[in-house]
């Protein structure tokens, strides 16, 4: 199995009989940016060397005894302190993302980056199908890179989970079992004792919090060559690490009491000014404060010069030697927010200056829900409030209504927002139609190009009017209809409501407009054409909606019906109840009926002189017929008119003696033109059902 490089010091390097055991602790401390001076990974920086000092009388007092801090130990306490609570915080970062894996009992592999392993056991006590209070974590780590501490780990620590707090997804006792270590060469580092955590993930906020238990935090370093082992412990540990979308900052604090073998005595530790950073950039602001004997202070802080990548070792106000900014790159990382890092052996980061103004986090586009209340892309820096107007989603095929949008700001934020819900099923384009007038920018004045993109909706949730075969058509006065919702469905499952409502045309009546199957009925002596639409709403408030048209034929005064179907396509209706057209039907002396639309959907039949116009009359016409019948009954192509064969019935027929002309006419025929069939109906002043 691969091994990973030996690790040295990445802060200092005194020439202390104890150099070889705080290389190892130092190593352990964080690190240096994902290996920024590891052969593992090239192309970073190499460390800051300190020209060697004269090697202290190792001090007389006991771990418990206040540390007076002086130019030999300031150059080591403060990134030793520092790295104390990088590696707290970095073993609870683990445990958060092990825990998001996990649902039911179950162990997980892991290959790790220097070809070590890790392997995961999760055992759901309570079998609640999630993590819970009295589950409990295992993780063994076997010659792996870890890149959160950076270092090689060796051993397990075991978790049990507690019940959390209000608002938070997780909290527990870490615990670290005999024999887990970093083993990346030269000193063997043991971290012994518990540790306790809790995290909130929020929709702004990721927040990691680690404090002591009862137990407190022991980390041990035995000198490979002579074998002396020397402890430091950790009490009255409180640290926690924050990532804030809207501010693009992450933000680290710390406080604990140290109680060093290594160092000789005890200090006071906390950040004074909290670590922060902009997103994947080096702190620009942060100072950790050690506290020792006689009022004595060292620290280690943030160095105040422009594009600067390391920090100033302090002894009081006197700057010692520095060290690079990209230890513990973990905690200037944005890398635990954005879900594509995960499997990132390192975070890469940058000095704050180099950093501009990027996207990192955009929306899923491709599975949107119909009513998604926003879409959020997330960026480096946050934004100028700037005016932004003529934002839209616009259907790809132009079929349904454009959707405007509005856009607001919430720091690093650029939140649009449909007015309306999207329509299932349609893809939608996001344009900024101002984009070149009013692009983007941060504070600094760094510009970006507005978001764009294809919205595909997701079709979670479908309206459905069935009609039952019959026609979307009211003809006559008291007619009606049946529409049916049934069929509509929410990803599988009925839909939660249903609504019916009229959008237009001539007033029917709903019986009940929340029913799933209702009966429309029109208005007496009306024409034209109603619109009737069905929406549909989920439990997640989705909604859609279909709508029908229905023409109403109940004014009789001239009344003229075709609806026919071509082949095996749809039933088309054409009436003149949408528009006033000229129409009529006559009966001529030779025994002929004629019946004309200005659509020229036409019907001349002359019938043999031993044949009566009445209803049940069948006949045949067209070409090559033998019956007597001349004419044609043609309703469907142009190409067919006169050349089509065919037969009709007559479903009714009346004759005003007083006009001379038929009153009422229905006629079923079935036209065959180049082995294709029109069925069709027609109605002129009939009340006679249509066929399907």
């Amino acid at each position: 199995m691969p091994q990973a490089p030996s690790h040295s010091s990445r802060f200092v390097r005194p020439a202390l009989p104890l150099s070889l055991i705080l290389t190892a602790v130092l190593t352990a401390c964080g690190g240096g940016g994902g290996g920024a001076s590891d052969p593992a990974f090239p192309g970073t920086p190499p460390p800051t060397t300190v020209p060697p000092i004269t090697t202290p009388v190792p001090p007389a007092s006991n771990a418990t005894t206040p540390l007076l801090l002086t130019s030999n130990n300031a150059l080591s306490a403060p990134p030793q302190a520092f790295g104390y609570g990088v590696v707290a915080l970095g073993m609870a970062q683990t445990v958060a993302d092990w825990s998001a894996g996990f649902s039911d009992s179950a162990t997980l592999p892991k290959a790790c980056s220097n070809g070590g392993s890790q392997s995961a056991t999760f055992s759901d006590a309570d079998g609640s199908h999630n993590v819970s209070a009295g589950d409990k974590l295992s993780v063994t780590y076997v010659n792996c890179y870890l890149k959160e501490v950076d270092v090689v780990l060796d051993g397990t620590i075991n978790v049990t989970y507690t019940t959390p707090a209000s608002g938070q997804q997780l909290s527990g006792s870490i615990s670290f079992a005999p024999g887990f270590a970093e083993s990346s060469g030269g000193a063997r580092q043991n971290l012994d004792g518990n540790v306790r955590f809790d995290y909130t993930a929020g929709d702004l906020s990721k927040l990691l919090h680690i404090y002591s238990d009862a137990q407190p935090l022991v980390v041990s370093v035995t000198d490979s060559v002579s074998k002396a082992t020397r402890s430091d412990t950790i009490s009255a540990l409180d640290a926690q690490h924050e990532l804030r979308i809207d501010t693009a900052r992450a933000t680290t604090s710390l406080r604990y009491h140290l109680a060093s073998e290594l160092l000789g005595g005890s200090l006071d530790i906390t950040t004074t000014t909290p670590w922060t950073s902009w997103f994947d950039t080096l702190p620009d602001a942060g100072e950790l404060l050690l506290a020792g004997a006689s009022d004595s202070k060292a620290s280690l802080r943030v160095r105040p010069v422009a594009d600067s990548s390391e920090l100033d070792v302090m002894l009081g106000a006197t700057p010692l030697t520095s060290i690079p900014a990209s230890a513990a790159s973990y905690l200037w990382s944005s890398g635990a927010w954005l879900p594509q890092n995960a499997g990132l052996a390192k975070y890469d980061i940058k000095p704050a200056t180099q950093s501009g103004l990027s996207l990192l986090i955009a929306p899923d586009l491709t599975n949107v829900a119909p009513a998604t209340g926003s879409l959020s892309w997330v960026y480096s820096r946050p934004l100028q409030v700037l005016p932004v107007g003529n934002v839209f989603f616009r259907p790809q095929d132009g079929s349904f209504g454009t959707i405007a949008a509005n856009v607001s700001y919430k720091g690093a934020i650029l939140i649009v927002r449909p007015v309306t819900q999207f329509v299932p099923g349609v893809n939608y384009q996001l344009s900024f139609d101002d984009s070149a007038t009013f692009p983007l920018r941060d504070a600094a004045g760094n510009s970006i190009s507005s978001p764009s993109g294809l919205v595909q909706v997701k079709q979670s949730i479908r309206a459905v009017i069935g009609t039952n075969n019959a026609a979307p058509l009211l003809l006559g006065s008291g007619a009606s209809l049946i529409l049916d919702a049934s069929a509509s469905s929410a990803n599988g499952q009925p839909v939660s409501s249903i609504r019916w409502r009229q959008v237009s045309g001539p007033t029917l009546t709903i019986d009940d407009p929340k029913a799933a199957r209702i009966t429309v009925t029109g208005p007496a002596s009306s024409k034209g054409v109603s619109t009737i639409e069905l929406q549909v709403t989920n439990a997640a408030g989705e909604t859609d909606t279909q709508q029908l048209a229905i023409q109403v034929l109940t004014d009789f005064s001239q009344a003229l019906l075709y609806t026919y179907r071509i082949g095996t396509g749809p039933l088309i209706i054409e009436s003149d109840a949408s528009a006033t057209e000229f129409s009529y039907a006559r009966y001529y002396s030779d025994n002929t009926t004629e019946i004309m639309s200005s659509r020229e959907r036409n019907f001349l039949i002359t019938l043999p002189a031993n044949q009566t116009w009445q209803a049940g009359l069948t006949a045949s016409y067209g070409p090559g017929n033998t019956s007597g019948v001349t004419g044609y009954g043609w309703v469907g192509d142009d190409d067919c008119k006169g050349k089509s064969t065919g037969t009709f019935i007559v479903r009714e027929y009346v004759f005003d003696s007083s006009t001379g002309s038929p009153s009422s006419i229905a006629i079923d025929v079935d036209d065959n033109c180049a082995g294709v069939t029109t069925q069709a109906s027609i109605r002129y002043r009939s009340k006679v059902p249509v066929r399907p």
